[in-house]
């Protein structure tokens, strides 16, 4: 059985990537039996389409002027890419 940090992550996953087989059947055995993570997997998809029609409406959330540079937003992926292998 996943943990609740576990079907969040898949839940997140899951939103840009296909999922295993396995990964698939244990996220819903989870969402099955909590209901916190059933809801959080709701927003978190909802908020990910919102912000999806947002980036193909072209409208642009932040002035340039307060924007990363491509090489903060780079570092910021890095970082995140490697935490988000750790909790595996």
């Amino acid at each position: 059985m996943l943990t609740c940090k576990e079907a969040s992550y898949l839940a997140s996953k899951k939103l840009d990537k296909k999922l295993t087989f396995n990964e698939r059947m244990g996220f819903w055995l989870h969402l099955g039996m909590c209901r916190l993570c059933r809801h959080y997997a709701t927003d978190i998809a909802k908020l990910h389409a919102m912000i999806q029609k947002v980036g193909k409406s072209g409208l642009a959330l932040l002035p340039e002027s307060v924007k990363l540079s491509e090489q903060s937003r780079e570092r910021i992926k890095q970082v995140l890419e490697k935490a988000l292998h750790q909790v595996k």
